[in-house]
């Protein structure tokens, strides 16, 4: 819509203006709408530079070789040259068809130059002021946002699930026996094991994968769409998210390696759980990383393994919790990366 509506206004604005070829305005509106409002201005830069260099080369050319079409061919070869040489491949089509007007016209006066000028200034200066009216995507970024922040929560809640819901179990009965009074382990009670029915839940990344690269190109989309505003604050969240959604990934094949429930589990499936109801944009993960480190502290005063079995599961128990410590440290150092200028915008609290 934008491209049919801003071509037609450049040539009845070039025709009211009385200038020949009054159609080639609405050809480079055409071609100067862009995806974005930076890409289209930094297009219409490049298209003036080569213009500037098309009009120097054509005029050389035509006026000491001639008005024919092999001397035409000879500046084509030349502009397409230096184009591809200066990175202006954007302004090769749209000049080559302004210098055919000298070509055709078989002059290169001052008149007929200012018409080409007049032409290109209408045709690029409606395609920016019709991209320019671009909507908003702001809102619409923020609502997926907070959909792939529920969507991580989700993940960390069945991480809990998952370390629980185990088929084999090595775990006292009666679970308020595992803790003394100030909350360590206590073991001094032997150890069962029981078979558990139903089938280990699954952790799938798929629909967060997809989430997560749909929200980034729409990031960057808005900052190619935003001239004024600094929007590195959503890409580099958007990033670290990606980052820490990594770090899930392999915490996730940790909790599959583990085809019992321990229970040292329990306390780890507890801290994720709290983990997935704290995770949210203004949480800066201080307050979970001191609770990690207690946990640390928990693990450390509990009695060392006896089997080889238990030894190797507690292992990986204690691979998650430093993967986790991580993923924690991941969004604290973000949030103290961040410049006060993107506190300020974005952060409408300290947390």
């Amino acid at each position: 819509m934008k491209v049919g509506i801003g071509s037609a206004i450049s040539i009845i604005l070039a025709e009211a203006l009385g200038l020949d070829y009054s159609p080639s305005a609405g050809i480079i509106t055409l071609l100067t709408i862009q995806n974005t409002k930076k890409e289209t201005i930094q297009v219409a830069i490049k298209r003036v530079i080569s213009f500037l260099m098309a009009s120097i080369i054509s005029f050389i050319m035509f006026r000491y070789l001639g008005y024919n079409p092999w001397v035409f061919g000879g500046f084509v070869l030349l502009f397409v040259a230096l184009s591809y040489l200066l990175d202006l491949k954007d302004g090769i089509s749209m000049n080559a068809v302004l210098m055919t007007h000298f070509l055709i016209e078989k002059r290169f006066d001052l008149p007929l130059f200012f018409n080409e000028v007049m032409i290109l200034a209408i045709g690029m200066g409606i395609g920016i002021v019709i991209n320019l009216i671009m909507p908003n995507n702001r809102k619409s970024i923020i609502m997926k946002q907070r959909m792939l922040e529920n969507e991580i929560r989700g993940i960390l809640k069945t991480m809990s699930l998952a370390l629980k819901d185990k088929r084999v179990c090595l775990i006292q009965e009666d679970a308020s026996k595992y803790y003394d009074r100030n909350g360590f382990f206590d073991n001094t009670e032997s150890v069962k094991t029981y078979e558990k029915d139903g089938d280990q839940l699954i952790i799938d990344f798929t629909h967060l994968d997809l989430m997560l690269e749909d929200l980034l190109l729409k990031a960057y989309e808005n900052a190619g769409n935003t001239l004024l505003s600094d929007t590195k604050y959503l890409i580099s969240y958007l990033e670290m998210r990606k980052h820490q959604i990594d770090v899930l990934k392999d915490i996730s094949r940790n909790i599959m390696d583990i085809p019992v429930l321990l229970k040292q589990s329990l306390p780890l499936a507890n801290f994720l759980e709290k983990t997935s109801k704290n995770f949210h944009e203004l949480n800066n993960a201080i307050e979970l990383l001191e609770d990690l480190d207690k946990l640390k502290l928990m693990y450390k005063h509990d009695k060392l393994p006896v089997l080889r079995e238990e030894f190797e599961y507690r292992a990986i128990l204690y691979m998650i919790l430093k993967e986790l410590e991580y993923f924690l440290l991941i969004k604290r150092n973000f949030v103290l990366d961040l410049e006060k200028k993107d506190l300020k915008s974005y952060w409408t609290y300290k947390s």
